[in-house]
Formats: C-alpha cells, sequence, structure tokens
C-alpha cells in the first residue's frame, strides 16, 4: 500500500512539475526572505499546506519548506502576473470566506473552523484549481535541489527515495545565474561555461 502510494505521489508530483515549469523561475538563492502575504494569509497557507500535504507519512510542509518556495514564486519577476495574482487572491477569497462564515479574519479560527473554511474553498468554482495550485507549489519544494532553500536536507528526495540528475545545481550555476547569462546572449557550447 505505500509503495503504491509513494509511485503515485511520485507521478503527481512529475505531472505537476511538468505543467507548472515555469514556476521553477521562482527559485532563488537566498537565506532569508521577507515574505510578501500577509500574517493571515501566511496561516491560511500554512495550515492548507498541512491539509494537503500532512506530515504523518512523509516529510511535511516545513521540512521541505514549502512556505518559503511560496514566496519565491510569488516575488518571481518572470512568472505569469495572472498566475500571481490568482494566487493572491486565493488568500483574500479564502479569508473573505472566513469573514463571512465566521465574521473572522482566517489566523482567529480553531481548528475545526478552519477545517470547515478549506471544505467551502475546495467546493467553490475558484477553489479546487487553487488548492491544486498549491499542491503543486508543495510537489516543487519537495523536488527542487536544497541549494534553493526548499527540500531541507535533501527530506523529500529521502521520502521519495530519489537521486538527482547530475551535475547538480551550485552557487556558480543556479537557475536565476543561467537565466542572467542568457540575457547575455552568449551561447553555450559546454557545461563548463555554465
Amino acid at each position: 500500500m505505500i509503495r503504491s502510494r509513494r509511485n503515485f505521489i511520485k507521478g503527481l508530483c512529475a505531472t505537476g512539475i511538468l505543467i507548472q515549469t515555469p514556476m521553477f523561475t521562482a527559485c532563488k538563492n537566498e537565506q532569508t526572505y521577507t515574505p510578501i502575504l500577509s500574517f493571515n494569509h501566511q496561516e491560511i497557507a500554512k495550515s492548507f499546506f498541512g491539509i494537503l500535504f500532512p506530515d504523518k507519512l512523509a516529510p511535511g510542509y516545513e521540512k521541505i519548506n514549502a512556505l518559503f518556495h511560496l514566496n519565491a514564486a510569488l516575488t518571481d519577476p518572470l512568472a505569469d502576473p495572472d498566475e500571481i495574482e490568482y494566487l493572491k487572491n486565493g488568500f483574500k477569497w479564502t479569508n473573505e470566506t472566513a469573514q463571512e462564515t465566521y465574521k473572522k479574519d482566517f489566523f482567529q479560527l480553531n481548528t475545526d473552523r478552519r477545517m470547515h473554511i478549506y471544505n467551502n474553498v475546495w467546493q467553490t468554482s475558484w477553489g479546487e484549481s487553487w488548492l491544486s495550485r498549491l499542491l503543486t507549489i508543495i510537489f516543487e519544494a519537495l523536488l527542487i535541489d536544497p541549494i534553493y532553500k526548499v527540500n531541507l536536507n535533501e527530506a523529500g528526495w529521502k521520502w521519495l527515495h530519489h537521486l538527482p540528475g547530475l551535475p547538480r545545481p551550485n552557487e556558480h550555476i543556479i537557475y536565476p545565474l543561467i537565466l542572467e547569462r542568457k540575457k547575455e546572449s552568449k551561447p553555450i557550447t559546454h557545461i563548463n561555461q555554465l
């Protein structure tokens, strides 16, 4: 059962990454970040990440630093502006649902009420696709190289028994730097030029 579940998760991860390839531009080599989401919206992200990817059988969203990756995705200058706006709006709409239902902001709700809001969001016309996008953010954080400050201690790779491809990125060949070199219009004819 666990082996087939692991294969299912691997397949979902691969599919999510293939569908969301542009989001890899969110990978940045920064030690710290200033969250662009409000405290309330971060609480929504953490609560929903915990529901979508519980840490009972998997590393959990904290061990793979999914919140950091979400912030990177929301601040990526190369990402589709409509995608970023949709992600941000999902947090706003979720809080509006909490206010309409309980007359409180999401962060003021207890666990049972947060789960009720999750179920309400999931059943809306926008909620299912928005939650799917949050799940894709988790899968990306699960599989991206730890040099990008996600998948901490290779937790996702270890859980999936994944061996990363070579060469792995280092501080000289990380995705944002490769993009900068691409802007310079210098042809790359050998891996050592990266």
